[in-house]
């Protein structure tokens, strides 16, 4: 099955959720020249159903009777090459959460990316969900941190279901294998994965706002990357225009969703943690402080589906570059940095 190629097209095997679209998004604000096109296209979201289908190796390879992989759910990741031992067969409707790397004796692991698992992993949930197909058992990379199980319960899955994958030579057949659409392939976050998203862990559950956070400042000083270089400087400013400095990673699910829902400016850089945005009211400014040598649209749609009013800062990065591209450390304009908090009304 390759990339947007559908075999199983207008049969019983396959069965779209939410049909192709195209829309156009507001530009992001500043004074930066916008880095990518307005209009977004994303692809049918679908859910397809293998008889006798088998998943294979820890990054989970969907594979049909006949040993086709399907491409177009799986990311392929370099693996040692090795003769898989006989499948584990299950009785049972099988469903696969899993995309990306997992890759257990290099530490790389995509569920445990924030980012990642909120807008490309949990979303798969949601397509199975629609499907009304019934799911004995969910396949899902090794769980490690509390944003995960926080986020799967809040979101009522079963963890009873759930089979985590921790084997590097892992491999089942399942009765009946179904394998939702990863939406990063669909054209990076559809607008019913925000949708579901901030539905399951805000509207549905009533955000506490807390006093104090009406102006926020993410830090990355706990990561090994895309942390900025000057940030005592930019807390110098902001500091003085009442900003909190925030480092999201030891909060509950709770508490981000709190915080950011009673924000009316946020102010980061490029990083997962700015998913929290989703859970933002309309009409919260977000300034990203982004480098200048990688280009994402990510969370601007996310901003745009939340109707956050988003802008993009262009930050220089630290020299040389570093490998692989967007991982630099970023360097922030102070003197830019104030016109935009000007044109934020701060």
């Amino acid at each position: 099955m390759q990339l947007g190629i559908n075999p199983y097209e207008n049969n019983s095997y396959y069965k779209v959720i939410y049909p192709r679209q195209t829309i156009t998004l507001p530009a992001p604000k500043g004074l930066d020249l916008p880095r990518w096109n307005q209009k977004c296209k994303f692809n049918d979201a679908f859910v397809v159903t293998i008889p006798n289908g088998r998943l294979m190796t820890s990054c989970c390879y969907p594979v049909t009777p006949d040993n086709k992989r399907l491409l177009d759910v799986e990311f392929d990741c370099p693996y040692a090459e090795k003769t898989l031992p006989s499948p584990v067969c299950y009785e049972k409707t099988v469903a696969s959460l899993f995309w990306g790397w997992n890759i257990p004796h290099l530490n790389i692991n995509t569920q445990n990316i924030y980012g990642h698992w909120f807008f490309d992993i949990l979303p798969r949930f949601h397509l199975l969900e629609k499907s009304g197909i019934p799911i004995d058992h969910y396949v899902i990379g090794k769980l490690h941190h509390p944003f995960q199980y926080e986020s799967l319960k809040m979101l009522g899955i079963p963890m009873d279901k759930l089979l985590e994958v921790t084997a590097p030579d892992f491999h089942i057949e399942a009765r009946k294998l179904v394998v939702p659409a990863v939406p990063f392939y669909l054209g990076k976050c559809p607008p019913w994965t925000s949708q579901y998203i901030t539905n399951g862990l805000k509207h549905n559950r009533k955000a506490r706002k807390k006093a104090g956070y009406e102006r926020i400042y993410v830090s990355r000083e706990d990561a090994s990357a895309r942390f900025v270089i000057n940030e005592d400087e930019v807390m110098q400013l902001l500091t003085k225009k009442g900003f909190k400095k925030l480092v999201t990673t030891p909060m509950t699910m709770q508490e981000k969703i709190d915080i950011f829902s009673s924000a009316d400016i946020v102010i980061a850089p490029f990083g997962s943690a700015n998913i929290n945005v989703a859970f933002c009211e309309p009409g919260t400014s977000f300034i990203e402080l982004a480098p200048n040598t990688f280009v994402d649209d990510y969370f601007w749609k996310i901003s745009c589906h939340a109707n956050v009013q988003y802008y993009e800062l262009l930050c220089a990065v630290e020299q040389p570059p570093k490998e692989p591209a967007g991982i630099d450390n970023i360097i922030v304009d102070i003197s830019k940095l104030e016109q935009y908090l000007q044109m934020a009304k701060i």
